[in-house]
């Protein structure tokens, strides 16, 4: 079984990088229904976003409070918490998908050099190439990783369903703002999610080629410990109730 889930996740990784590179070479090929829908969109965003004063200010403050600086320290603050309740392959395989996703999004950019839009009237300004979006690629690395960490202690339903809902607005919003403030492609977000999705089933893949069920067995451990501790609790607590 674990040898299936193994090989699901190389073929998910196949999968989305295949897709990415005939996107990467749509892109540097500047093929024409391409260009054509990114300039449409970021041209129809653009001027709601110069009449939207308050709409662009929230776009502001999610691409802020969402930044890759913030998730990648969120991230580091993970690891350094998976590596010291002793889940030490779980940490290292939080770890590698941080370091490959920012290794890939950086080699990438620059071997595509590709320019940012230029559009009249900036409402927004970024350094740096444009294709992939490090926002859309380390939002849709670092914020499926923490669901993934948080999913064991998930037991309901509901509480699963919810979750995932808000992961996926919270990944496609950081997307959707970089467009609106005119600092991306449509199609650069895209990648950024295709190579995200890579890197995740790459990198989970050969985690748990090298080390089977560990890291998936220590992740369920620090629920049962949390489980365990709150049992002592309330046990504690029936003991020393006066009535």
């Amino acid at each position: 079984m674990r040898w299936r889930e193994s090989w699901q996740l190389w073929a998910g990784a196949g999968a989305f990088l295949a897709i990415f590179g005939v996107l990467g070479a749509l892109v540097q090929t500047r093929w024409g229904s391409l260009a054509h829908v990114d300039t449409s969109i970021d041209q129809s965003l653009h001027t709601a976003a110069l009449h939207q004063t308050a709409w662009t200010a929230s776009m502001r403050l999610i691409t802020t409070v969402l930044s890759p600086t913030v998730l990648r320290v969120l991230l580091g603050v993970l690891v350094v918490w998976l590596w010291w309740r002793g889940a030490r392959i779980a940490a290292l395989w939080a770890a590698a998908c941080g370091v490959v996703q920012a290794a890939l999004e950086l080699g990438v950019k620059e071997a595509v050099a590709r320019p940012r839009p230029l559009l009249p009237q900036p409402v927004s300004t970024a350094t740096g190439w444009s294709f992939p979006s490090g926002h859309a690629m380390t939002s849709a690395t670092v914020i499926p990783l923490l669901v993934i960490v948080a999913w064991p202690h998930l037991r309901r339903r509901a509480t699963r369903t919810v979750t995932v809902g808000v992961a996926a607005v919270l990944v496609f919003l950081v997307g959707w703002t970089r467009i609106g403030l005119g600092v991306h492609w449509p199609s650069d977000i895209l990648g950024g999610w295709l190579l995200a999705g890579f890197t995740l089933c790459a990198v989970t893949a050969a985690v748990d080629t090298w080390r089977p069920t560990m890291r998936d067995a220590e992740l369920h451990r620090l629920t049962t410990r949390a489980s365990q501790r709150v049992q002592r609790r309330q046990v504690q607590g029936r003991d020393t109730d006066p009535s």
